[in-house]
Protein backbone atom coordinates (compact mmCIF):
# COMPACT_ATOMS: atom_id res chain seq x y z
CA UNK A 1 0.00 0.00 0.00
CA UNK A 2 0.92 3.37 -0.45
CA UNK A 3 1.12 5.21 2.57
CA UNK A 4 -0.61 8.12 1.38
CA UNK A 5 -3.39 6.73 -0.48
CA UNK A 6 -4.90 3.41 -0.92
CA UNK A 7 -3.36 2.73 -4.19
CA UNK A 8 -2.38 -1.04 -4.89
CA UNK A 9 0.88 -1.19 -7.10
CA UNK A 10 0.67 -3.38 -10.63
CA UNK A 11 3.78 -4.24 -12.40
CA UNK A 12 4.11 -5.07 -16.09
CA UNK A 13 7.59 -6.32 -17.87
CA UNK A 14 8.87 -7.09 -20.96
CA UNK A 15 11.03 -9.90 -21.13
CA UNK A 16 14.36 -10.31 -23.55
CA UNK A 17 16.54 -7.03 -22.37
CA UNK A 18 14.86 -5.90 -19.35
CA UNK A 19 13.90 -8.75 -16.87
CA UNK A 20 16.39 -10.98 -18.80
CA UNK A 21 19.62 -10.07 -20.23
CA UNK A 22 19.42 -9.80 -24.19
CA UNK A 23 22.17 -12.37 -24.57
CA UNK A 24 22.33 -14.83 -21.78
CA UNK A 25 18.76 -14.66 -21.00
CA UNK A 26 19.77 -14.45 -17.03
CA UNK A 27 17.50 -12.46 -14.59
CA UNK A 28 19.04 -12.91 -10.93
CA UNK A 29 20.51 -9.31 -11.13
CA UNK A 30 16.90 -8.46 -10.81
CA UNK A 31 16.44 -10.99 -7.84
CA UNK A 32 16.29 -8.41 -4.83
CA UNK A 33 13.43 -6.15 -6.52
CA UNK A 34 11.30 -9.19 -7.58
CA UNK A 35 11.57 -10.16 -3.85
CA UNK A 36 10.67 -6.87 -2.43
CA UNK A 37 7.81 -6.70 -5.02
CA UNK A 38 6.76 -10.26 -3.57
CA UNK A 39 6.84 -9.52 0.03
CA UNK A 40 4.80 -6.42 -1.09
CA UNK A 41 2.05 -8.95 -2.76
CA UNK A 42 2.59 -6.81 -5.80
CA UNK A 43 1.61 -8.32 -8.77
CA UNK A 44 4.94 -9.01 -11.68
CA UNK A 45 2.98 -8.95 -15.09
CA UNK A 46 5.05 -10.57 -18.01
CA UNK A 47 4.37 -8.73 -20.94
CA UNK A 48 6.09 -10.10 -23.78
CA UNK A 49 6.57 -11.67 -27.19
CA UNK A 50 7.63 -14.77 -25.62
CA UNK A 51 5.20 -17.86 -26.33
CA UNK A 52 2.93 -19.58 -23.45
CA UNK A 53 5.51 -22.34 -22.98
CA UNK A 54 8.23 -19.91 -22.81
CA UNK A 55 6.35 -18.01 -20.31
CA UNK A 56 5.40 -20.87 -18.32
CA UNK A 57 8.92 -22.25 -18.00
CA UNK A 58 10.27 -18.59 -16.67
CA UNK A 59 7.67 -18.45 -14.20
CA UNK A 60 8.47 -21.82 -12.79
CA UNK A 61 11.93 -20.89 -13.01
CA UNK A 62 11.58 -17.29 -11.36
CA UNK A 63 8.88 -18.43 -9.47
CA UNK A 64 6.31 -16.20 -10.37
CA UNK A 65 2.17 -16.96 -9.86
CA UNK A 66 0.64 -14.14 -11.34
CA UNK A 67 -1.25 -13.64 -14.41
CA UNK A 68 1.05 -13.13 -18.12
CA UNK A 69 0.48 -11.45 -21.53
CA UNK A 70 2.11 -13.03 -24.37
CA UNK A 71 3.05 -12.82 -27.74
CA UNK A 72 2.92 -8.67 -27.79
CA UNK A 73 -0.39 -8.37 -26.20
CA UNK A 74 -2.26 -11.59 -28.16
CA UNK A 75 -3.02 -13.01 -25.10
CA UNK A 76 -3.72 -13.19 -21.05
CA UNK A 77 -2.97 -16.22 -19.18
CA UNK A 78 -3.61 -17.01 -15.66
CA UNK A 79 -1.79 -19.81 -13.81
CA UNK A 80 -3.42 -22.51 -12.48
CA UNK A 81 -2.56 -24.29 -9.15
CA UNK A 82 -2.79 -27.43 -10.77
CA UNK A 83 -0.39 -26.06 -13.12
CA UNK A 84 -2.04 -25.57 -16.16
CA UNK A 85 -2.98 -22.23 -17.22
CA UNK A 86 -6.26 -20.73 -17.71
CA UNK A 87 -7.03 -17.82 -21.07
CA UNK A 88 -8.43 -15.44 -19.35
CA UNK A 89 -8.90 -13.33 -22.69
CA UNK A 90 -7.73 -13.63 -26.03
CA UNK A 91 -6.95 -10.27 -28.24
CA UNK A 92 -5.09 -11.02 -31.04
CA UNK A 93 -5.79 -13.52 -34.01
CA UNK A 94 -4.75 -17.18 -34.42
CA UNK A 95 -1.58 -18.17 -35.90
CA UNK A 96 -2.85 -20.44 -38.25
CA UNK A 97 -4.85 -17.60 -39.99
CA UNK A 98 -1.88 -15.28 -40.05
CA UNK A 99 0.25 -18.22 -41.42
CA UNK A 100 -2.27 -18.72 -44.25
CA UNK A 101 -2.38 -14.87 -45.43
CA UNK A 102 1.68 -15.27 -44.73
CA UNK A 103 2.01 -17.68 -47.73
CA UNK A 104 -0.19 -15.52 -50.18
CA UNK A 105 2.28 -12.38 -48.84
CA UNK A 106 5.17 -14.59 -49.94
CA UNK A 107 3.25 -15.96 -53.26
CA UNK A 108 3.19 -11.80 -54.86
CA UNK A 109 7.45 -12.01 -54.15
CA UNK A 110 7.73 -10.27 -50.55
CA UNK A 111 11.21 -11.48 -49.30
CA UNK A 112 10.91 -12.75 -46.04
CA UNK A 113 11.62 -15.61 -43.57
CA UNK A 114 9.57 -16.34 -39.88
CA UNK A 115 9.69 -18.89 -37.40
CA UNK A 116 7.54 -21.61 -39.39
CA UNK A 117 9.69 -21.59 -42.19
CA UNK A 118 13.11 -22.44 -39.68
CA UNK A 119 14.25 -25.61 -38.04
CA UNK A 120 14.68 -25.72 -34.46
CA UNK A 121 18.77 -25.19 -35.25
CA UNK A 122 17.87 -22.27 -37.58
CA UNK A 123 15.90 -20.66 -34.24
CA UNK A 124 19.17 -20.87 -32.41
CA UNK A 125 21.02 -19.11 -34.75
CA UNK A 126 19.06 -16.51 -34.75
CA UNK A 127 17.91 -16.26 -31.08
CA UNK A 128 20.79 -17.45 -29.40
CA UNK A 129 18.32 -19.74 -27.29
CA UNK A 130 19.36 -23.64 -26.36
CA UNK A 131 17.81 -25.83 -27.88
CA UNK A 132 14.84 -26.63 -25.22
CA UNK A 133 14.08 -23.06 -25.31
CA UNK A 134 13.76 -22.51 -29.17
CA UNK A 135 11.48 -25.53 -29.15
CA UNK A 136 9.36 -23.71 -26.83
CA UNK A 137 9.55 -20.71 -28.85
CA UNK A 138 8.55 -22.47 -32.24
CA UNK A 139 5.41 -23.09 -30.01
CA UNK A 140 3.63 -19.84 -30.95
CA UNK A 141 -0.44 -19.28 -30.87
CA UNK A 142 -0.83 -15.92 -32.27
CA UNK A 143 2.08 -14.34 -33.73
CA UNK A 144 5.04 -14.96 -36.48
CA UNK A 145 7.81 -13.58 -36.05
CA UNK A 146 9.70 -12.60 -38.95
CA UNK A 147 12.96 -10.97 -40.57
CA UNK A 148 12.27 -8.99 -44.11
CA UNK A 149 14.56 -9.42 -46.40
CA UNK A 150 13.40 -7.10 -48.90
CA UNK A 151 13.60 -3.01 -49.81
CA UNK A 152 11.82 -0.69 -46.97
CA UNK A 153 9.55 0.24 -50.05
CA UNK A 154 7.97 -3.66 -50.66
CA UNK A 155 8.31 -3.48 -46.48
CA UNK A 156 5.67 -0.81 -46.64
CA UNK A 157 3.70 -2.33 -48.79
CA UNK A 158 3.75 -5.42 -47.20
CA UNK A 159 2.77 -3.63 -43.45
CA UNK A 160 -0.44 -2.28 -45.68
CA UNK A 161 -1.24 -5.22 -46.84
CA UNK A 162 -1.66 -6.67 -43.31
CA UNK A 163 -3.56 -3.61 -41.91
CA UNK A 164 -6.66 -4.71 -45.09
CA UNK A 165 -6.55 -7.89 -43.14
CA UNK A 166 -6.55 -6.56 -39.56
CA UNK A 167 -3.45 -7.81 -39.37
CA UNK A 168 -0.23 -5.75 -38.21
CA UNK A 169 3.82 -5.71 -37.88
CA UNK A 170 5.06 -5.06 -34.91
CA UNK A 171 8.87 -4.15 -34.84
CA UNK A 172 10.86 -5.50 -31.25
CA UNK A 173 14.97 -6.07 -30.65
CA UNK A 174 15.15 -8.77 -32.98
CA UNK A 175 12.11 -9.66 -35.07
CA UNK A 176 9.11 -8.17 -36.96
CA UNK A 177 6.34 -9.65 -35.12
CA UNK A 178 3.34 -10.39 -37.34
CA UNK A 179 -0.31 -10.06 -35.21
CA UNK A 180 -3.58 -9.21 -34.85
CA UNK A 181 -4.56 -5.57 -33.99
CA UNK A 182 -3.25 -6.01 -30.10
CA UNK A 183 -0.40 -4.17 -28.28
CA UNK A 184 1.09 -4.61 -24.84
CA UNK A 185 -0.63 -1.60 -24.15
CA UNK A 186 -4.49 -2.82 -24.62
CA UNK A 187 -3.44 -6.08 -22.38
CA UNK A 188 -2.13 -3.79 -19.63
CA UNK A 189 -5.13 -1.92 -19.62
CA UNK A 190 -7.71 -4.59 -19.50
CA UNK A 191 -5.64 -6.01 -16.58
CA UNK A 192 -5.62 -2.98 -14.75
CA UNK A 193 -9.34 -3.08 -15.03
CA UNK A 194 -9.60 -6.48 -14.05
CA UNK A 195 -7.41 -5.72 -10.71
CA UNK A 196 -9.27 -2.30 -10.03
CA UNK A 197 -12.40 -4.19 -9.90
CA UNK A 198 -11.10 -7.49 -7.71
CA UNK A 199 -8.84 -4.96 -5.21
CA UNK A 200 -12.05 -2.30 -4.99
CA UNK A 201 -9.28 0.54 -5.19
CA UNK A 202 -7.31 2.49 -7.41
CA UNK A 203 -3.92 0.52 -9.01
CA UNK A 204 -1.21 2.47 -10.05
CA UNK A 205 0.51 0.87 -13.16
CA UNK A 206 4.62 0.56 -13.76
CA UNK A 207 6.01 -0.60 -16.99
CA UNK A 208 9.32 -1.38 -17.65
CA UNK A 209 10.62 -2.34 -21.72
CA UNK A 210 13.09 -1.59 -23.90
CA UNK A 211 12.37 -2.06 -27.15
CA UNK A 212 9.80 -0.26 -29.71
CA UNK A 213 7.33 -3.38 -29.46
CA UNK A 214 6.83 -2.48 -25.72
CA UNK A 215 6.15 1.85 -26.68
CA UNK A 216 1.99 0.89 -25.81
CA UNK A 217 2.87 -0.74 -22.95
CA UNK A 218 4.69 2.28 -21.38
CA UNK A 219 2.35 5.14 -23.06
CA UNK A 220 -0.48 3.10 -21.20
CA UNK A 221 1.24 2.57 -17.58
CA UNK A 222 1.38 5.54 -15.01
CA UNK A 223 5.31 4.80 -14.47
CA UNK A 224 7.23 4.33 -17.53
CA UNK A 225 10.92 2.45 -17.44
CA UNK A 226 13.04 2.47 -20.07
CA UNK A 227 15.54 0.02 -19.78
CA UNK A 228 19.12 0.90 -21.21
CA UNK A 229 19.74 -0.49 -24.42
CA UNK A 230 22.76 -0.23 -27.31
CA UNK A 231 21.44 2.93 -29.26
CA UNK A 232 18.53 5.62 -28.03
CA UNK A 233 15.11 4.44 -26.64
CA UNK A 234 12.18 5.90 -28.88
CA UNK A 235 10.07 8.77 -27.49
CA UNK A 236 7.21 8.66 -25.71
CA UNK A 237 4.46 11.38 -26.09
CA UNK A 238 4.70 12.18 -22.43
CA UNK A 239 7.49 12.96 -20.32
CA UNK A 240 5.89 12.70 -16.88
CA UNK A 241 6.98 9.62 -14.45
CA UNK A 242 8.96 8.65 -17.59
CA UNK A 243 13.01 6.88 -16.21
CA UNK A 244 15.95 5.62 -17.72
CA UNK A 245 17.74 2.78 -16.25
CA UNK A 246 22.07 3.64 -15.93
CA UNK A 247 22.40 -0.12 -16.04
CA UNK A 248 21.41 -3.05 -18.87
CA UNK A 249 18.59 -5.05 -17.93
CA UNK A 250 17.76 -7.09 -15.52
CA UNK A 251 20.42 -4.95 -13.56
CA UNK A 252 18.58 -1.68 -14.90
CA UNK A 253 15.35 -3.30 -14.14
CA UNK A 254 16.60 -4.00 -10.12
CA UNK A 255 18.02 -0.25 -10.28
CA UNK A 256 15.03 1.59 -11.85
CA UNK A 257 12.27 -0.53 -9.35
CA UNK A 258 14.46 0.11 -6.29
CA UNK A 259 14.10 3.82 -7.01
CA UNK A 260 10.11 3.22 -8.27
CA UNK A 261 9.60 1.31 -4.16
CA UNK A 262 11.16 4.44 -2.37
CA UNK A 263 9.07 6.91 -4.50
CA UNK A 264 5.91 4.80 -4.25
CA UNK A 265 6.43 4.42 -0.44
CA UNK A 266 6.73 8.54 -0.27
CA UNK A 267 3.74 9.29 -1.99
CA UNK A 268 5.62 10.95 -5.08
CA UNK A 269 3.77 8.54 -8.01
CA UNK A 270 0.51 9.70 -9.42
CA UNK A 271 -2.22 8.29 -11.33
CA UNK A 272 -2.41 9.65 -14.55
Amino acid sequence: MNSNTNMRLLVFTDMDGTLLDHDTYDWQAALPSINTLKKMDVPIICNTSKTLAEVCQLHEQINLGDPFIVENGSAIYQPAENGKTQLMHLIGARRADILDLLTKQKSWDYQFEGFNDWTVEQVIQHTGLSASEALLSKKRDFSEPIIWQGSEQEKQQFITNLQKQNLMALQGGRFLSIQGQCNKGIALAWLKSHYSQKWGCPVLTVALGDSENDCAMLEEADVSVWIKRHKPAPKLARKKQVYHSNAYGPAGWNESMEHILQSFSAGQLELL
